[in-house]
């Protein structure tokens, strides 16, 4: 039911059943209208694309530089972006919320301690949670495109390690 979302990568060392793949970031800024006031599209410019080095299972089958797609469940990219935005909010929210419910006479500097801590709190809570989701979130091989050119999908391969 769910999807995957795509990217592809190059292979750059194999260790038994692990690879490293490179992946170079991509941008569709080149192609929006709104690219010169749009603020990712300035940030891409100023940042540039640097690539991102993964490590991934495979089934013994690849070879540095062979070319590969590598795939994340979107479900599982949405959830952890929801984790990482709502509980430090509501952290951020809820802590001095409750202590201005329990002690009402504090002063505001009791408040925006609480604040904190519940953002700090709330990013915690982000870290278990990643820990414990850590294998949903991991990259995927999902096809192998040798040197050779030719496809192979990775059917066998959509699941990751444990």
């Amino acid at each position: 039911m769910s999807e995957w979302i795509r990217e592809q990568g190059t292979v750059l060392s194999v260790t038994g059943y692990e690879a490293r793949v490179r992946i170079e970031r991509q941008s569709t800024c080149g192609s929006c209208s709104a690219r010169s006031g749009c603020g990712s599209g300035v940030l891409s410019e100023v940042l540039g694309r640097k690539a991102v080095e993964v490590s991934i299972g495979h089934p013994g089958t690849l070879q540095p530089g062979d070319t590969v797609t590598l795939g994340i469940r979107d479900q599982a990219l949405v959830s952890g972006a929801l984790a990482m935005y709502l509980l430090p909010l509501a952290g951020l929210v809820a802590a001095p919320a409750l202590l201005m419910l329990m002690a009402p006479g504090l002063s505001e500097g009791f408040h925006l301690l609480a604040g904190a801590l519940g953002f700090a709190l709330g990013l915690l809570g982000v870290r278990t949670w990643l820990r414990r989701r850590a294998p949903d979130l991991a990259p995927v091989l999902l096809e192998r495109h040798p040197q050779s050119g030719a496809h192979r999908p990775a059917g066998s391969m959509l699941t990751p390690r444990p």
